[in-house]
C-alpha cells in the first residue's frame, strides 16, 4: 500500500499566518483524551497588507483544514473530532472558518527517517509498515512536527476534489 504525506503547498506563498497560535492552542492537546482542553472555537487575528490566500490546508503554525477537506476526511474518519479556528482579517474586514482535526497519534516512525539534528523536523519520512493502522487517514506521533499521512484511496479523494494548497509527498514505508 502507498501513503502520503499531507502539508500546506509552499508555492502559495500569500496563504495565512498567524503568530499567536503556540499561546492559544497547545499541541500537547490536540489528541482525543486531551482535545476538552481546547477551546470549541479559537480566533486568530491575521496582520499584513496583502489580502491572505485561503487556501484549503494550512500547516505551518497548525493543521487546519476547511470545511470541504474535513467533509473529506470524515469520508475516511466518521468520529474525527474538531475544533473550529476562526482566521480574520480586520484591516481587509474577511473571515474564513478553519477546523482543527484532533487525530489520535500512531507510533509508527521508522529509525530510517532523515530529522534535523534536535529532531524537531522529519526532512524524509520513513514509516514502519507492521506499525501502520488500518485507517484511511492518521497522524504520525512526533513531539514537534504534525504528520498527518494519507492512504492512496484517501489521497486519490482529495487529488480528485481539487483542493487549493494541499501537497501530498509520497512516503517510504520500511
Amino acid at each position: 500500500m502507498q501513503y502520503f504525506r499531507l502539508t500546506q503547498d509552499p508555492d502559495f506563498l500569500e496563504a495565512p499566518v498567524f503568530s499567536d497560535a503556540i499561546q492559544k492552542i497547545d499541541r500537547r492537546y490536540t489528541v482525543p483524551n486531551e482535545a476538552h482542553r481546547i477551546n470549541e472555537h479559537t480566533v486568530f487575528r491575521l496582520s499584513g497588507k496583502e489580502t491572505p490566500d485561503f487556501i484549503d490546508l494550512l500547516s505551518r503554525q497548525l493543521f487546519l483544514v476547511t470545511e470541504l477537506l474535513k467533509q473529506t476526511f470524515v469520508l475516511y474518519l466518521p468520529k474525527l473530532q474538531f475544533k473550529m479556528v476562526f482566521l480574520t482579517h480586520q484591516d481587509k474586514k474577511m473571515q474564513q472558518t478553519y477546523y482543527l482535526p484532533i487525530f489520535e497519534h500512531v507510533e509508527c516512525l521508522s529509525e530510517q527517517s532523515i530529522m534535523t539534528p534536535d529532531k524537531s523536523i522529519v526532512r524524509q519520512l520513513v514509516l514502519q509498515k507492521a506499525l501502520i493502522p488500518k485507517k484511511g487517514l492518521f497522524r504520525v506521533k512526533h513531539s514537534q512536527e504534525t504528520i498527518i499521512v494519507a492512504r492512496l484511496d484517501a489521497a486519490e479523494s482529495i487529488l480528485r476534489r481539487n483542493f487549493r494548497g494541499v501537497k501530498l509527498e509520497r512516503i517510504q514505508i520500511e
